[in-house]
């Protein structure tokens, strides 16, 4: 069958007329489209238009009807507002069996004063005497709130203030030396009565060697070593503990001698020392201190003499022209006393002068000059010996005199931490005793 014919009988079979379609986009069914022609309207904007937002609108058919062309959900102002719940409760009114109207009529609103007197509320009425507004006003007047000002300080605040101007600072860290008087060096003769005023950290070895002369009458020659050290602990810049003397001592008499060679623990002489002024203007320093003599050697070395002696003294530093072109000055003056518990020891004053060039005030050489003076003004019962020892031996003889010495020789800063020093003494007045000449040489390890 042709091809023609099947298709005709389809379209038969459908029912849909056989009508060609144009080519081209189709067109919407259903009417004409539906465009507005004006802004919706909201309530109470009636004389506002929004401007389109989709464009232009596309205009109706001319004779189009335009009833309900208002999209839903954009309504005019009602007419009539619907009433709230609110008023539907109307003003409150008396009841006729509370003195009201009779029944009938229309009933009276009450006016307000009558429900506020009605019902009338509880006012809260302080306390006499709040104790929590009693403590919160009395905080308020400690405090001052103006810019800048400070709370008032505590009791135990102005204690601590004050406890802390009498033992000094810690110096920017615990037992760190005092540095504001770096410029100064330490005495290096009679070192363990010659004191530093500053408030120091530091280990100090120290070696003596002193010579005696054959006409000592005891020892007729030989000589006198001590090895050992020193040690300072600065708890403050005002506060130190120091250890005067630690070591061994060497005595070795002539040949002659009826006295053995022994060597022994030396006596240990150990105090605190207190800096009571620190004049960082005028370069001056000032310290006291107690020293504690106590034996504790051996006989034979005569280390173990009497019981304990007491040394309070006191010492001076004071740095002057240091606006000299070549270097400054430094002395240390320190000046005491040694008395004995009992009589076994002998007593004695003692006065050490110091004085150094700081060459070119960089703080690096010092060469120095040093005199010492000591006086025996008891002596101790403890041996038949006509003359005494000095710093290194308490013989507890028979001595009353004095004896002054003189020192050449200078110190060497390595760094502030790490010197060098070393000086040449002998006697310029007085009986020698057992002191024919002393050469000192130490190196300080300071924090």
């Amino acid at each position: 069958m042709p091809r023609a014919v099947w298709v005709a009988l389809a379209l038969v079979a459908t029912g849909t007329p056989a009508v060609a379609q144009p080519l081209g986009p189709l067109e919407p069914t259903g009417g004409p489209p539906v465009a507005f022609d004006s802004t919706p309207v909201f309530p109470d904007r009636n004389t506002q238009r929004l401007p389109p937002i989709l464009g232009a609108p596309v205009g109706l058919a001319d004779g189009a009807p335009r009833a309900n062309l208002t999209p839903a959900g954009f309504v005019d102002a009602p007419a009539e507002r619907r009433p709230q719940r609110a008023a539907g409760f109307g003003a409150p009114s008396v009841a006729p069996s509370f003195g009201g109207p009779p029944p009938g009529e229309p009933a009276a609103p009450i006016p307000t004063r009558v429900v506020d007197t009605a019902i009338a509320r509880t006012a809260y009425t302080a306390p006499a005497v709040d104790p929590v507004n009693e403590f919160l006003a009395k905080r308020s007047e400690l405090k001052d709130d103006r810019p800048g000002a400070k709370a008032p300080k505590s009791e135990s605040g102005k204690f601590g203030e004050t406890f802390e101007k009498i033992i000094g600072d810690r110096n920017g860290g615990w037992f760190r030396s005092d540095h504001m008087f770096d410029g100064f060096i330490s005495p290096v003769s009679n070192p363990f009565l010659a004191e530093d005023p500053r408030s120091l950290t530091e280990l100090r070895p120290i070696f003596i060697y002193q010579q005696v002369p054959s006409t000592q009458k005891d020892f007729r020659g030989g000589n006198i070593s001590f090895f050992g050290a020193q040690a300072r602990v600065a708890i403050t810049d005002r506060w130190s503990l120091v250890f005067h003397k630690i070591g061994g001592i060497s005595v070795n008499p002539g040949n002659s001698s009826p006295f053995p060679d022994d060597v022994s623990l030396a006596e240990l002489w150990v105090g605190p020392k207190y800096t009571f002024y620190r004049g960082e203007d005028n370069g001056a320093i000032v310290a006291g201190g107690l020293q504690f003599q106590l034996p504790i050697g051996s006989k034979s070395a005569f280390q173990d003499t009497g019981t304990l002696s007491l040394v309070p003294y006191v010492t001076y530093g004071q740095n002057f022209l240091r606006d000299f072109r070549l270097g400054s000055f430094n002395s240390i003056l320190t000046s005491g006393y040694s008395f004995s518990t009992n009589n076994q020891r002998s007593d004695y004053y003692f006065l050490s002068a110091h004085l150094d060039f700081d060459a070119g005030n960089v703080h690096r050489f010092y060469p120095l000059m040093e005199l010492n003076w000591l006086l025996y003004t008891t002596g101790g019962k403890a041996r038949p010996i006509g003359a005494e020892g000095r710093d290194l031996i308490n013989f507890g003889g028979q001595a009353k005199n004095g004896l002054l010495t003189g020192t050449v020789g200078g110190r060497v800063k390595i760094t502030e931490s790490a010197q060098f020093g070393a000086g040449f003494e002998v006697p310029l007045a007085g009986p020698k005793d057992f002191f024919r000449y002393r050469f000192t040489m130490d190196f300080i390890l300071r924090y």
